[in-house]
């Protein structure tokens, strides 16, 4: 195979080609329907996280499980993250094999057969290899729907359609804490097998319509089907096949996959190279501010901190934690409407720092106003400060959402829009896969230290998420501002 030039397209080619796409008499129905469908996942996997939550809460899982301690339900929570973690690694290769369209498929599946076992499981082993086979089908699915995503989109609408996920995945988790609130007044075993029934009408739903879902045209053009490729973005845009918009995206895209076959097998050091390295550690950090600041501790154990910061039955804890799951869903609106508009860096600073005050406040008042008897239960008397407890853990929620909650997953993934066309395709499904596993992971430890931080210290789990969060308030002030950069710019500025 000849090796085709790097500078197939000249700048101002390549300007003219993004000036026709935004320019194109097609509608954007089809994208958008096709982007919510998928989105769904985000979703299901938003709706685990809650409904687990308010399930280790609920007296009826209690009663089923009597020896399942704190230390055992973070067990469960971390065993989903470990393999979570692993299946966001595999679904790279998951993804170049058989396509993003059956990949989100697979997922569903898998995600399904887990939660089948928690629906029926009756003791702690098969609950915990329910967590685990539905952890890898969470991971496939955090990786594959955004890939998916900013593959069908046209440049000018890819950071909204990504946002997308993250949108569906707060709304999940709003859904999966009311779900648990709900059947908290069933006195039977239904009380916590209901939640994860529905979950799992969800998984098998979205597996099969997902099979209507049309295939990624760059992942068509990587398997020599350009025919096939050219068609689908005809049918995504609603435009004819001999539309000038059409075939300039068409010829862009092919250029670019050319380039990518010219520079040989990719290796994942070339993720550490040249401005390559700049832009991979600037995902890297994103993943570990979203994973450090605590998000997935304050998600998993919310329904316990409000308990502990005075709220004692189980239903009024459960409808607290809902409200911070609306504040979460809330946040991503808010940033999907005016991210292009205030800029990236702005967000995510004012976020970060708005969180770090949250989890800072948060632990002052468990410091200050709580005491812990002699069973290591948090005993919280002053109802001002449960209040202002129960405020910032809405205001930290909305900040995260706001913030990183949507940023560390629009960078990674659009690098289309944001990178030049000289990054191989498969660098950037291998920073994806990477940021990814970095979340899962550290978020692993996040949820460890949670119970152990609370078995000696109502404050300490908040101060240190604070301090996490200040460390990120700082390092993101390196991070560059991309609004508005063109892409011959970009390349400029992350060689700085």
């Amino acid at each position: 195979m000849s090796q085709p030039q790097q500078d197939t397209f000249s700048a101002e080619e390549k300007a003219q080609s993004e000036r026709a796409t935004l320019k194109s008499n097609g509608k954007r129905k089809t994208v958008y329907i096709s982007g919510l469908l998928a989105a769904l996942g985000g979703f299901i996997c938003g709706y685990d996280t809650g409904a687990v939550a308010g399930i280790f809460a609920l007296p009826t899982f209690m009663a089923s499980f009597p020896d399942v301690n704190a230390y055992l339900k973070s067990v469960l929570l971390v065993m989903t993250l470990a393999l979570g973690g692993l299946g966001a690694l595999f679904s790279a290769y998951c993804c170049d094999k058989i396509g993003r369209k059956y990949s989100i498929v697979i997922s569903c599946y898998v995600f399904g057969v887990g939660v089948l076992m928690q629906v029926i499981g009756m003791h702690y082993g098969v609950l915990l290899a329910g967590r685990i086979i539905a952890g890898i089908g969470n991971g496939i699915i955090t990786n594959s729907i955004p890939l998916y995503h900013s593959e069908i989109a046209p440049a000018d609408i890819r950071g909204r359609l990504i946002s997308l996920y993250t949108v569906m995945k707060s709304f999940g988790t709003l859904i999966g804490y009311f779900v648990a609130y709900g059947t908290s007044f069933v006195a039977t075993s239904w009380g916590w097998r209901a939640p994860w029934l529905i979950e799992l009408i969800l998984c098998l739903s979205l597996g099969t319509f997902s099979f209507t879902l049309p295939y990624s045209p760059r992942w068509l053009i990587y398997q020599g089907r350009d025919e096939e490729s050219l068609q689908v973005l005809s049918n995504l845009r609603e435009a004819p096949i001999d539309d000038k918009a059409i075939q300039a995206e068409f010829n862009e895209i092919k250029a670019e996959l050319d380039f990518e076959r010219s520079l040989g097998q990719a290796t994942i050091w070339e993720l550490f190279q040249g401005t390559n390295r700049k832009r991979t550690l600037i995902s890297f950090s994103l993943a570990l501010g979203a994973a450090l600041t605590g998000t997935q501790a304050v998600r998993y154990f919310a329904p316990t901190v409000f308990k502990s910061s005075g709220l004692s039955s189980v239903s009024s804890s459960l409808v607290a934690t809902g409200g911070v799951g609306a504040f979460g869903f809330l946040g991503t609106l808010v940033t999907v409407l005016f991210l292009d508009h205030w800029g990236r860096k702005p967000v995510l600073l004012s976020g970060t720092w708005m969180m770090c005050i949250s989890m800072i406040m948060i632990g002052a008042m468990f410091q200050a106003y709580s005491t812990m008897d002699a069973k290591g239960n948090v005993i919280m008397t002053s109802v001002p400060a449960r209040n202002t407890i129960m405020a910032f853990l809405f205001i930290f929620s909305f900040c995260y959402s706001y913030s990183l909650g949507i940023i560390s997953f629009v960078v990674p993934y659009n690098s289309l829009a944001d990178l030049r066309s000289t990054i191989c395709g498969v660098e950037r499904r291998a920073r994806c896969a990477l940021t990814f596993s970095i979340f899962w992971i550290f978020s692993i430890f996040t949820t460890l230290i949670m119970p152990v931080f609370s078995a000696h210290s109502a404050s300490a789990a908040y101060f240190f998420f604070g301090a996490c969060c200040f460390v990120a308030g700082v390092w993101y002030f390196f991070i560059p501002e991309s609004k508005d950069i063109t892409l011959e710019q970009m390349e400029q500025l992350f060689s700085k």
